[in-house]
């Protein structure tokens, strides 16, 4: 028994109800992983005597404090690890033609 689809052979009202379904099913599932994620999230916090807020706040505090990489020459407040998106100053920094390496630390 095949579970292939023929779609040349469906007709445009049949097509949308397939692609509304998968829709459906694919919001269904994101949903269904984020929540076994929570959970096992939940059960990690239980297992450290903690709860998920203070672990959240503790990454907060690791985060800051992982070593700058690059800092902006004109903000020395403004910093980036090397993770993650870019940030502004830097993306426009780069797209003017200056080199990363001229914001490195």
């Amino acid at each position: 028994m095949s579970n292939t689809i023929d779609l040349e052979s469906l007709n445009v009202d049949e097509l949308r109800a397939i692609t509304e379904n998968a829709q459906q099913l694919i919001s269904k599932k994101q949903d269904q992983r984020l929540f076994d994620a929570y959970t096992q999230f939940e059960a990690i916090a239980e297992e450290c005597n903690t709860t998920i807020e203070e672990i959240l706040k503790a990454g907060e505090s690791l985060e800051k404090k992982r070593n700058i990489k690059y800092r902006n020459t004109e903000n020395a407040s403004e910093t980036w690890t090397g993770r993650g998106r870019k940030p502004t100053w830097l993306v426009t920094a780069l797209e003017n033609g200056q080199d990363l390496e001229d914001f490195a630390v």
